[in-house]
Order: structure tokens, then C-alpha cells, then sequence
């Protein structure tokens, strides 16, 4: 057993940069106008080695509350889902995925490349995506890609509802590609029912 307490050491240095504990959803948030940033600190322990991870996440609250209205999710998830998750390694390539842990030493090591990674990128890209749309280019620009199975239905509610809301010159242009790309993944009936619905309801929305 490490003798580090991650929360503990983390937790001044978040609420330096405005990030206070959840401790309902274990994770670091700071809210912004339109919604909130997380910070995820996953520790698991294993026999020989421990891992480290991290994971960031942006969440605009107007797209959550629109798109959690038809899709089939558990009643509380729409007031705690994020509209985008990014492990540290997909923003710099300097830092791994996660950190492979078998020391003290090695976790303090590990929590200063963390922190520096937030100082340099992180807590940059966290703003950065925190603009709608800056967020809305993300999702489009990633329209053509394969999306995992169970990612990509919600892939396509949120870069919608971020056209739609944010930058509605766009909103026919993007509806129409990502409805192109529900109807060629092999999800189930009553998921294109429920996009399709989602579509009807932005139409009519002036």
C-alpha cells in the first residue's frame, strides 16, 4: 500500500488553479458560466504494479439538458454526464495514458509530471474547450472517424445540439453528415428513433 494520499497532495494544487473536490463524483470541478470543467483521478491497485490516470472533461449545460431528453439514460446522468472526456496523452504526447506505479517515489514522481502536464496543456485545454465553439469544430472535425460503438450515438446528439445552439449556420450541414453516419453504424432501431425525434425537435426550433 502507497503511503501517498492523492487526494491530499492533489487537492491544494487544483485549488490553486479554482478546482474544489466533488466528493460525490471523486472528481476536481470549477465552474464556468455556460457549465463546469472536471479533472478525474482514477488510482488502482494491482498485486505487482499500481496505475495512475487522469482524465479531463468539459461540460456545457445547455447541450446536456437538450440531448439527455431523448437519449435512454439513468434519470440522474444528464445532471452529472460531460459533454467531452480527453486523457492527457490525446492533448500532449509527453505524458502517458497512465503512470505505472510500484513506489512511493515513484507516485510522487508521477504526481509532479501530473501537475506540470496541468500547468503546461491541461488546464489550458480546459479552456480552450470550454468555448462552445471551439467545442462544436472538435466534434465536427471529428465526424469522419471511427467512434467506438457505444461513444458514437452520443458523439453525434452532442455535435448537433453544439451546432444547433452555438453556431447554427452550420446546424443543416452537420445534421446531415451525422445522420448520414447514424444510419451506416450498426446501432439499434430505437436509437435512430430516438436521434431522428432529437432531429424533429431542432428543426423546429427557431
Amino acid at each position: 500500500m502507497l503511503n501517498i494520499d492523492i487526494k491530499e497532495r492533489h487537492q491544494e494544487f487544483f485549488l490553486d488553479f479554482g478546482f474544489e473536490f466533488n466528493p460525490n463524483y471523486s472528481t476536481y470541478e470549477k465552474s464556468f458560466p455556460l457549465g463546469k470543467q472536471a479533472i478525474f483521478v482514477h488510482f488502482t491497485e494491482y498485486p505487482d504494479t499500481n496505475y495512475l490516470e487522469y482524465n479531463l472533461g468539459v461540460r456545457i449545460d445547455a447541450v446536456e439538458e437538450l440531448i439527455h431528453r431523448f437519449l435512454p439514460s439513468l434519470s440522474d446522468y444528464s445532471s452529472r454526464s460531460l459533454t467531452l472526456i480527453q486523457t492527457p496523452n490525446k492533448i500532449d504526447p509527453n505524458i502517458p495514458n497512465r503512470f505505472a506505479i510500484t513506489s512511493d517515489f515513484e507516485m510522487e514522481e508521477a504526481l509532479i509530471k501530473a501537475e506540470k502536464f496541468f500547468i503546461k496543456n491541461g488546464f489550458k485545454w480546459l479552456d480552450k474547450m470550454s468555448d462552445p465553439l471551439t467545442l462544436e469544430n472538435a466534434f465536427v472535425a471529428k465526424e469522419n472517424y471511427t467512434f467506438k460503438s457505444q461513444n458514437f450515438i452520443y458523439n453525434a446528439f452532442r455535435a448537433t445540439a453544439l451546432a444547433k445552439l452555438y453556431k447554427p449556420e452550420d446546424y443543416l450541414i452537420v445534421r446531415e453528415n451525422f445522420l448520414n453516419l447514424v444510419e451506416k453504424q450498426q446501432v439499434t432501431p430505437f436509437t435512430i428513433a430516438s436521434y431522428l425525434q432529437f432531429l424533429s425537435h431542432l428543426d423546429q426550433q427557431v
